[in-house]
This record gives structure tokens, sequence and C-alpha cells, in this order.
């Protein structure tokens, strides 16, 4: 048996994502959703997860919704220090205040959109907000690899590392899965499956994805590669390759206390 989470990331970032998360956890497809806590949920969205009882974390942005900068002048900045203190600090808090606001609950885990959680900088002030508020009981998500392919590795190059020295006692999860550049069409992101639930050890993995059903009332970069993913997750397809795998759904409060 596989004990393995399925994480959608960016609750919260448009309608389409939303339905997609709801959809999916009705089905017991997927078992947490990172919100990004600037977005919206409607109210019945969350009536449905709780439902479903999926677990909800907050997705820490700065690239999106919070608009600091692109990806690379986000991390151009958390390399060189260069973050005014006050500043990441209101940002912060006012993630934390926004997702307590709209979940009524403090997050399940914490995690980064575009994986800024881990980047100098932010992450000394995340985690020490993320304490002083929620103690030890909310987790964190490591990017140590489920595969060595060079994706994930610069993913976790990027501060993984950091996580890996100094959250040692923070719960997470043991890898992550669900890296890939969202190219290729359905075929390829069936065998990307293939391969990462293959791969993914017994003892628990997490596997990130990113779907949304079809709307064309929104733009966004990746929305093929979105859309592709909400068919396949949905998919009887999906549903066999899962138990053909052995795999069971975990939870994030079923993850150990350390990676290490």
């Amino acid at each position: 048996m596989k004990h393995i989470t399925l994480n959608v990331d960016d609750l919260g970032l448009s309608p389409a994502v939303n339905q997609a998360v709801c959809r999916l956890a009705a089905l017991g497809r997927v078992h947490a959703a990172s919100f990004m806590s600037l977005g919206r949920i409607a109210p019945d969205e969350l009536a449905a997860l709780r439902q479903a009882g999926i677990d909800i974390g907050l997705h820490f942005d700065l690239t999106g919704l919070a608009r600091q900068g692109t990806l690379g002048q986000v991390m151009a900045r958390s390399w060189l220090r260069a973050w005014p203190a006050a500043a990441l600090q209101e940002t912060i808090a006012r993630q934390m205040d926004a997702f307590e606001d709209q979940i009524g609950q403090p997050p399940a885990f914490i995690d980064g959109h575009q994986h800024v959680h881990q980047f100098p900088q932010v992450r000394e002030r995340l985690l020490a907000e993320a304490r002083r508020r929620y103690g030890p009981p909310v987790a964190l998500r490591s990017t140590r690899p489920l595969l060595a392919d060079a994706k994930s590795r610069l993913i976790h190059a990027l501060g993984g590392r950091w996580v890996d020295r100094h959250c040692m006692h923070w719960r997470q999860n043991a890898c992550l899965g669900g890296v890939y550049a969202f190219d290729g069409d359905a075929a390829a992101l069936a065998r990307r499956w293939q391969t990462w639930l293959a791969a993914a050890p017994a003892q628990g993995a997490l596997i990130m994805c990113h779907p949304a059903v079809p709307d064309a009332g929104w733009q966004d970069e990746i929305r093929p590669a979105r859309e592709r993913e909400w068919h396949w997750l949905a998919s009887d397809a999906f549903a066999e390759l899962w138990r053909q795998h052995g795999c069971r759904g975990q939870a994030w409060g079923e993850m150990p206390n350390t990676i290490n």
C-alpha cells in the first residue's frame, strides 16, 4: 500500500480552479488543496471541501495575486536579502489573516506559489510568523524530489535543502512529485502519472497538481495544462491507475513529524 497525498495548488485563483477542486474532492481523487488567500472561495465551495474532508493549507504567494514581481524579480530580491522587512512581514500577516477570515481556521499546512516559501529571507519570516500564530501543529511542504529530473532538482536547490536542515521537527511530506513543464498532450500526462505513482515510496509522497475545469471566461498561462489535468484526474483511467499501484489517500496529519 502506497500512502499518497494528491494536493491541488492554486485554490482561490479562479472559479474554474475552485470547481475542479470541489469536484475532484467529491470523487475522492484529491486529499488537500493549497489556498491563495488573496483570491476568493465561495461559501458553498468551502462547505463542499469540508464535507469531502480534505486539508486546506496556505499557498503563500508573492508572484501571482500578491503582485510583488515576476519569479525572477522575487528570486533576486530574496537571494540579495533586499526585501524591506516591514513590507514582507505585512505581506505574510495579510495572507495569514485572509486565510483565517475566509477558511475560518488555521491552515493545515503551508507551502508557496512557485515554491517561494523556501526562498531566503522569506522563509525565516514566514516560518517565524507561522510558529507564533499556529505552533507546531501546522505542517510544511518539502520540495525534496520524488524523481531526480532536472526541474525537480532545481526546485529543491532553491531553498529546499535549507528547509531539510532547519525544519526537521515540522510535519512534512517525505518527497514531492507532480513537477513538469505543463507541456505535452493527454497521453503524455497519463505517462507522467504512471511514472510518479510507480516511483512513490510506500511510506508516503505528495504529488501536486493544478487542475481547472474548462472555462473560456478567464486567462492563465497554463490554462490548457490545467484543463488536461482536470480531465485526467476525473477519468476512470486515472482511478484504475491509482488502484493498480495500490495507492491510499493520505491526509497531512498522517505524515510523520520529520522527513529525516
